[in-house]
Protein backbone atom coordinates (compact mmCIF):
# COMPACT_ATOMS: atom_id res chain seq x y z
CA UNK A 1 0.00 0.00 0.00
CA UNK A 2 1.35 3.06 -0.42
CA UNK A 3 1.70 6.38 1.93
CA UNK A 4 -0.49 8.48 -0.11
CA UNK A 5 -2.92 5.65 -0.16
CA UNK A 6 -2.54 5.06 3.29
CA UNK A 7 -3.05 8.48 4.10
CA UNK A 8 -5.94 9.30 2.49
CA UNK A 9 -7.43 6.63 4.44
CA UNK A 10 -6.40 8.03 7.70
CA UNK A 11 -7.42 11.60 6.28
CA UNK A 12 -10.78 10.40 5.78
CA UNK A 13 -10.84 8.54 9.00
CA UNK A 14 -9.84 11.72 11.12
CA UNK A 15 -12.57 14.19 9.07
CA UNK A 16 -12.68 17.75 9.16
CA UNK A 17 -9.73 18.87 11.48
CA UNK A 18 -9.68 22.70 12.11
CA UNK A 19 -6.52 23.53 12.85
CA UNK A 20 -2.92 21.39 13.00
CA UNK A 21 -2.49 18.08 13.28
CA UNK A 22 0.25 15.74 14.84
CA UNK A 23 1.89 13.33 12.83
CA UNK A 24 3.88 10.12 14.36
CA UNK A 25 4.89 8.64 10.86
CA UNK A 26 7.95 7.78 8.44
CA UNK A 27 8.80 11.01 6.19
CA UNK A 28 6.67 9.33 3.82
CA UNK A 29 3.65 9.72 5.08
CA UNK A 30 4.15 13.09 6.41
CA UNK A 31 5.03 14.34 3.01
CA UNK A 32 1.72 12.65 1.73
CA UNK A 33 0.14 14.18 3.95
CA UNK A 34 1.52 17.79 3.05
CA UNK A 35 -0.79 20.39 1.33
CA UNK A 36 -3.97 18.17 2.39
CA UNK A 37 -3.97 18.84 6.40
CA UNK A 38 -2.51 21.16 8.25
CA UNK A 39 0.93 19.73 9.69
CA UNK A 40 1.85 20.55 13.45
CA UNK A 41 5.40 21.47 14.78
CA UNK A 42 6.47 20.22 17.77
CA UNK A 43 5.12 22.60 20.04
CA UNK A 44 2.27 23.77 18.61
CA UNK A 45 -1.07 22.99 19.79
CA UNK A 46 -3.56 20.59 17.89
CA UNK A 47 -6.87 19.57 16.95
CA UNK A 48 -6.13 16.29 15.90
CA UNK A 49 -3.58 13.49 15.44
CA UNK A 50 -2.29 10.50 13.03
CA UNK A 51 0.05 7.77 14.27
CA UNK A 52 1.92 4.87 12.32
CA UNK A 53 3.33 2.48 14.08
CA UNK A 54 3.76 0.18 10.98
CA UNK A 55 7.50 -1.65 10.33
CA UNK A 56 7.91 -1.05 14.03
CA UNK A 57 8.74 -3.79 16.61
CA UNK A 58 5.39 -3.87 19.11
CA UNK A 59 7.94 -2.82 21.97
CA UNK A 60 5.60 -1.08 24.70
CA UNK A 61 7.71 1.50 25.53
CA UNK A 62 7.91 3.80 22.52
CA UNK A 63 4.37 2.93 21.44
CA UNK A 64 3.60 4.06 25.33
CA UNK A 65 5.22 7.18 25.16
CA UNK A 66 4.32 7.98 21.54
CA UNK A 67 0.63 7.52 22.52
CA UNK A 68 1.24 9.33 25.98
CA UNK A 69 2.62 12.54 24.43
CA UNK A 70 -0.35 12.72 21.91
CA UNK A 71 -2.74 12.33 24.34
CA UNK A 72 -1.17 15.57 26.13
CA UNK A 73 -1.70 17.38 23.22
CA UNK A 74 -5.23 16.46 21.89
CA UNK A 75 -7.80 18.61 23.29
CA UNK A 76 -10.87 16.45 24.91
CA UNK A 77 -13.00 15.18 21.93
CA UNK A 78 -10.15 15.12 19.38
CA UNK A 79 -9.65 12.55 16.78
CA UNK A 80 -6.46 10.47 16.52
CA UNK A 81 -6.06 8.06 13.65
CA UNK A 82 -3.93 4.92 14.87
CA UNK A 83 -2.54 2.46 11.78
CA UNK A 84 -0.89 -0.29 12.79
CA UNK A 85 -0.47 -4.22 11.35
CA UNK A 86 -3.57 -6.60 11.24
CA UNK A 87 -3.39 -10.21 11.01
CA UNK A 88 -6.10 -10.95 7.67
CA UNK A 89 -8.83 -13.99 8.57
CA UNK A 90 -7.57 -15.92 5.50
CA UNK A 91 -4.57 -18.02 5.33
CA UNK A 92 -3.80 -16.83 1.93
CA UNK A 93 -3.89 -13.40 3.17
CA UNK A 94 -2.15 -14.31 6.51
CA UNK A 95 0.92 -15.86 4.33
CA UNK A 96 1.07 -12.64 2.93
CA UNK A 97 0.95 -10.56 5.60
CA UNK A 98 3.64 -12.93 7.24
CA UNK A 99 5.88 -12.34 4.26
CA UNK A 100 5.91 -8.71 4.62
CA UNK A 101 6.39 -8.74 8.30
CA UNK A 102 9.23 -11.28 7.75
CA UNK A 103 10.74 -9.17 5.03
CA UNK A 104 10.85 -6.11 8.07
CA UNK A 105 12.45 -8.43 10.48
CA UNK A 106 8.95 -9.25 12.52
CA UNK A 107 7.40 -12.56 13.00
CA UNK A 108 3.96 -12.87 12.13
CA UNK A 109 2.84 -12.59 16.09
CA UNK A 110 3.65 -8.67 15.39
CA UNK A 111 0.47 -8.73 13.42
CA UNK A 112 -1.78 -9.37 16.66
CA UNK A 113 -0.78 -6.64 18.42
CA UNK A 114 -3.96 -5.25 19.87
CA UNK A 115 -3.59 -1.77 19.24
CA UNK A 116 -7.13 -0.68 20.34
CA UNK A 117 -6.60 -1.49 23.48
CA UNK A 118 -3.72 0.15 23.88
CA UNK A 119 -4.90 3.35 22.63
CA UNK A 120 -7.80 2.93 24.58
CA UNK A 121 -5.77 2.20 27.86
CA UNK A 122 -4.12 6.06 26.92
CA UNK A 123 -7.19 7.84 27.38
CA UNK A 124 -8.66 7.70 24.16
CA UNK A 125 -12.63 5.85 23.12
CA UNK A 126 -12.58 4.03 20.27
CA UNK A 127 -14.96 4.49 17.60
CA UNK A 128 -13.83 2.75 14.33
CA UNK A 129 -11.69 0.16 13.15
CA UNK A 130 -10.71 0.25 9.32
CA UNK A 131 -9.00 -2.72 7.57
CA UNK A 132 -6.82 -1.69 4.84
CA UNK A 133 -4.66 -3.79 2.20
CA UNK A 134 -6.37 -7.09 2.16
CA UNK A 135 -6.36 -6.76 5.99
CA UNK A 136 -2.81 -6.37 6.64
CA UNK A 137 -3.27 -3.10 8.28
CA UNK A 138 -5.85 -1.64 10.57
CA UNK A 139 -6.75 1.86 10.93
CA UNK A 140 -8.28 2.88 13.74
CA UNK A 141 -9.78 6.19 15.19
CA UNK A 142 -10.31 7.10 18.86
CA UNK A 143 -10.87 9.96 20.21
CA UNK A 144 -9.61 11.79 23.79
CA UNK A 145 -11.66 11.07 26.76
CA UNK A 146 -12.39 14.28 29.16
Amino acid sequence: MTAARLAAGCLDLLGSVEGPVAVTAPAAFCEALRGRVSLAGDGDAVNGAVCVFLREPASAGPRATRLSALAGRLPAGAPLVVVDHNQPRTWWRRLTGALVLASTGQLPARARHPVAREVHAHGFTIECLRLADNERIQLVLARRRA
